[in-house]
């Protein structure tokens, strides 16, 4: 017995020493000025030929998905092994190399890993999809991963334009390869006696140059509507169909611009910021909490809101500005989004402004007091738009921003704002209670917007 009760406060000590050298890991490790993870500043410039290929995962490869992947493999284990004896229907769809999923009782979740050949499984299901909207569903799902690959390239091509580069001539040698894979999608949740799931699509890319080199290989996870797992299957799987579109146009999207056009800035060394990208002023970011009843979205004042958020560059960039970058940037302008909320996940984007030349205000409340014998430090400054179109009345919007500018006469952007912390709504109560904390940079450097990270906001 003294063994025991001796025991757990050592393991507790390992345990606190260890978080406190994390913790001080984390904030000596150096964090580079004008940090960017894409291409290399020289390789990048001009119009460059680009050839995008779709290729296979190399053999082994998972999606990184997030904890929520991890529960997602442990339930759908669990609930095959018990409807196996019990099940009355269900699909299985499995993908060459790809991803499957299961309808459980009463829960669909995809096994998260690449797989080969085609299976089935016999599931029951009690709040779970129907029968024949089930096999809509698996219609939908049931694609062949070279075949969303191929059409992940093709929105990469289409985006090249946007950021200033050309598609290489078939037959020549390019300046630039751009590989790209669909590892995995799928419906992720599914928990509980009315089971709601979020669709997710997780993407491989590489950067090559010509002599075969890989100057870039990232992964990335987009994220769609969440939505009760009944309404997946309706309509002949006409949702989900929309939501598979939608994801790998914002995959694509990512991978162009993170390759050729984002720029990343100074972050923080604090044990991590609660958002990324512009700090949004108006309406306000919803605050942390680990409340179970948290997490409520802000609600704006009209139908036509005016949103605010932080100028750019921002005062901590001009701080630590060493090398002389911001005298080389020119032109800043702002891209703004808003989408209709479904679930806490993006659904249609119903308002768009690209390239809005904004007048900076100072921010009185981000005036700091000089130190004595020190000169006044910069003032933060905001910028506002207010909405040129109404919104609907009662009803829960997504939005970010972020900044448009010219460095060295290359047209550039920042990284679209977002929260570093998954939508507390969306996430079980004992989650919020025990959630680690967040890493430095965490997905401050994530291309794209992860899934259920958008700042959002209600109108009255």
């Amino acid at each position: 017995m003294p063994t025991v009760r001796h025991g757990r406060p050592a393991r507790g000590v390992r345990l606190s020493a260890g978080l406190l050298a994390v913790l001080a890991w984390g904030c000596a490790t150096p964090h580079p000025l004008a940090y960017t993870p894409a291409v290399p500043e020289p390789v990048r410039r001009g119009a460059v030929a680009v050839a995008v290929v779709p290729v296979a995962p190399e053999p082994g490869t998972q999606a990184q998905l997030g904890s929520e992947i991890g529960k997602g493999r442990a339930a759908g284990k669990g609930a095959a092994t018990g409807a196996a004896t019990g099940a009355t229907a269900g699909f299985l769809a499995s993908l060459q190399t790809g991803p499957f999923f299961v309808i459980l009782a009463p829960i669909l979740v995809p096994a998260g890993t690449v797989i080969g050949g085609a299976g089935g499984a016999a599931v029951g299901y009690a709040h779970g999809i129907p029968t024949k909207d089930a096999e809509a569903a698996k219609a939908v799902l049931a694609r062949n991963q070279a075949d969303l690959s191929a059409e992940l390239a093709k929105g990469v091509v289409q985006r090249l334009p946007g950021t200033g580069k050309v598609l290489a001539v078939p037959g020549a040698v390019p300046d630039l390869r751009v590989e790209v894979s669909a590892l995995s999608w799928g419906l992720y949740g599914g928990v509980g006696s009315h089971p709601v799931a979020d669709f997710q699509l997780t993407v491989l890319y590489r950067v090559l140059d010509p002599k075969g080199t890989a100057l870039l290989t990232r992964r990335f996870s987009v994220g769609g509507p969440r939505r009760p797992l009944q309404e997946w299957g309706a309509e002949e799987g006409k949702r989900l169909q929309e939501a598979v579109d939608a994801t790998l146009d914002s995959a694509a999207e990512a991978v162009a611009d993170s390759a050729f056009l984002i720029q990343d800035f100074f972050i923080s060394k604090e044990l991590g910021p609660a958002t990324c990208g512009l700090l949004p002023r108006r309406p306000r970011p919803v605050a942390l909490t680990l409340l179970p009843f948290g997490g409520a979205s802000p609600q704006v004042e009209s139908l036509r809101p005016v949103l605010q958020w932080e100028a750019f560059p921002r005062r901590e960039d001009l701080d630590h500005d060493v090398g002389g970058l911001f005298g080389r940037i020119t032109d800043v302008r702002y891209d703004l989004r808003i989408w209709a909320s479904v679930g806490g996940g993006p659904g249609a984007l119903v308002y768009e402004r690209t390239g809005m030349r904004l007048e900076a205000r100072l921010d009185p409340a981000g005036a700091a007091s000089p130190s004595e014998g020190e000169a006044p430090p910069m003032q933060k400054t905001y910028v506002e738009h207010g909405l040129e179109a109404a919104l609907a009345p009662a009803t829960e919007y997504l939005w970010s921003v972020r900044a448009r500018f010219r460095l060295d006469g290359e047209e550039r952007a920042s990284r679209w704002s977002m929260n570093q912390t998954q939508d507390p709504r969306t996430r079980p109560a004992t989650e919020r209670w025990f959630s680690p904390p967040m890493s430095a940079r965490g997905l401050c450097l994530h291309d794209g917007i992860p899934p259920l990270r958008h700042h959002r906001f209600r109108t009255p």
